[in-house]
């Protein structure tokens, strides 16, 4: 019977072994399954390959590290790490960085020790963190170092940067820059190069000094940025490296400022014949597109002869020819305009001709009409119009041969009983228009003015306007016998 038993409790071991195997499987194979769902799920994929991971105490070992978004939305990345007594870093504009649907971004990691390690394997960790909008996720992957005891163990640079520079800068000013350095143990860093390193146009420096065991030193420099350089923020990066390697990296951030400066002007000039071609580059040496007067001192005269010109402007009391231009930096606008002093010699030569053309042909003699109008005493009728003719000579040379004729409208009689004025007229008769009255004189002396009245009595009742014509007069020519005119003007008289 105890045969038996031991053979039974044998075979119940077997079955128990063969089902503890199986679970194990079961187990192994969800795990598997579960890891694989999650790799599948995963929407980063980082890869890491050694490309120097034997150093010593004095080398630096590196890794090349490439990150894939196989997501469907664009990431921001950051690489970093945290590992006590190693000095792990990505290139400094690799840290942060951000990629797109199916982009990969390719960098290397630098790692060495900080402290003095045994001889050993030692695996720090490179932490990546994905930010995809208010979610977060987390890589961390170790970085497998041999560390040998071969070579002289040696001390690493230890520098303590102070720096002092402007967090906010206007593109068109230098920005001066102070490191105050402190090297920290008795490494003598000769040759330190110190870098500066931005992802602005132009925004660059580089030096070399000597900071010898335990010392400080002062760097001092400026840098001048792109006048240009679009306004927002911006991280520069101050590095230090020693034969050729980084030993310290200084991130800083920095604003840069909107400037709206007034445009450049550069004028050539080309002059044809009393007129100037003028030609104007404006540009633009802000960093801000912008809409402005593009403005050209000039004066009053100029201005009057300007051709091509937007507007004319006077601006505490300087006077400008003008055009509204909208230039983005730096952008050069070209504009043509001239001065055209041509019309001014046409405008001349013309006042000129007619000036001579109207002393040649006036007549040296004027005749002015008025009239006064004298009522009843009952204010109901018109009592008579006394009418005046001013004769002038305007010249200084006698005018003979005077001859002045004025016909009263049909409407009104001369009277002839009353005193008809200064002069008594030569020749007084009737017409269908009317009574023309003539008066002649043998000469009017140069500057010589004459009166000459007489009256006229309506032979109705006149409400409204009454008007008097025009007078005549002819005179002489030289010693021939071709007679001049002239003409008074149109007299009219209200009558109420």
């Amino acid at each position: 019977m105890s045969t038996k038993k031991q053979l039974l409790n044998s075979r119940y071991c077997l079955i128990f072994l063969e089902e503890v195997k199986m679970r194990g499987k079961l187990i192994v194979l969800i795990v598997l399954l579960l890891l694989t769902a999650t790799f599948v799920s995963a929407a980063t994929d980082v890869e890491l390959i050694p490309i120097k991971n034997e150093i010593n105490l004095k080398e630096i070992g590196s890794y090349s590290l490439k990150i894939t978004n196989s997501g469907s939305v664009t990431k921001t990345y950051k690489i970093f790490s945290l590992e006590s007594g190693w000095l792990i870093d990505p290139l400094p504009e690799d840290r942060t960085f951000s990629l797109k649907p199916s982009q990969s971004r390719s960098t290397t990691i630098t790692i060495r020790p900080s402290v003095d390690f045994k001889p050993g394997i030692y695996a720090p960790s490179l932490i990546i963190d994905e930010y995809e909008g208010t979610q977060y996720e987390s890589y961390n992957r170790n970085l497998k170092i041999y560390l040998s005891p071969d070579g002289p163990v040696d001390y690493l640079p230890s520098i303590k940067v102070d720096l002092d520079m402007p967090d906010k800068i206007y593109p068109s000013e230098a920005v001066p820059i102070t490191l105050e350095l402190e090297n920290r143990n008795p490494l003598d860093l000769t040759n330190l190069k110190i870098r500066v390193q931005s992802e602005m146009n132009d925004f660059e420096k580089e030096m070399v000094i000597d900071l010898p065991p335990l010392e400080r030193k002062t760097a001092k420099f400026t840098i001048i940025p792109d006048p240009h350089q679009q306004p927002k923020e911006y991280t520069i990066f101050i590095i230090f490296e020693r034969q050729g390697e980084q030993v310290k990296v200084i991130p800083r951030k920095v604003e840069i400022l909107p400037e709206y400066p007034s445009y450049a002007y550069i004028q050539t000039e080309e002059v044809l014949a009393w007129k100037y071609f003028y030609t104007v580059r404006a540009t633009n040496p802000g960093n801000v597109k912008k809409a402005q007067d593009v403005k050209i001192p000039t004066n009053f005269w100029r201005s009057l002869f300007a051709q091509g010109v937007d507007d004319v402007k006077v601006v505490d009391g300087q006077r400008y020819l003008t055009w509204e231009r909208s230039l983005s930096p730096g952008e050069e606008h070209f504009i043509h305009y001239a001065i055209n002093y041509r019309l001014g010699l046409y405008l001349l030569l013309a006042i000129i001709f007619f000036t001579v053309f109207y002393y040649a042909v006036r007549s040296p003699i004027t005749v002015i009409k008025t009239a006064v109008a004298k009522h009843s005493v009952d204010q109901e009728t018109l009592s008579e119009i006394k009418v005046t003719l001013e004769v002038r000579n305007t010249t200084k040379r006698p005018v003979r041969g005077v001859e002045i004729s004025d016909l009263v409208p049909a409407i009104a009689n001369v009277q002839k009983s009353l005193e008809l004025g200064t002069l008594r007229p030569k020749e007084i008769r009737n017409t269908k228009k009317g009574t023309k009255v003539i008066w002649a004189l043998a000469e009017i002396d140069g500057q010589e003015h004459r009166i000459i009245t007489y009256k006229i009595k309506a032979k109705l009742n006149i409400l409204g306007t009454f008007s008097l014509p025009r007078a005549n007069l002819e005179f002489m020519k030289g010693k021939g016998k071709k007679k001049g005119k002239a003409y008074s003007n149109v007299f009219k008289l209200s009558v109420k």
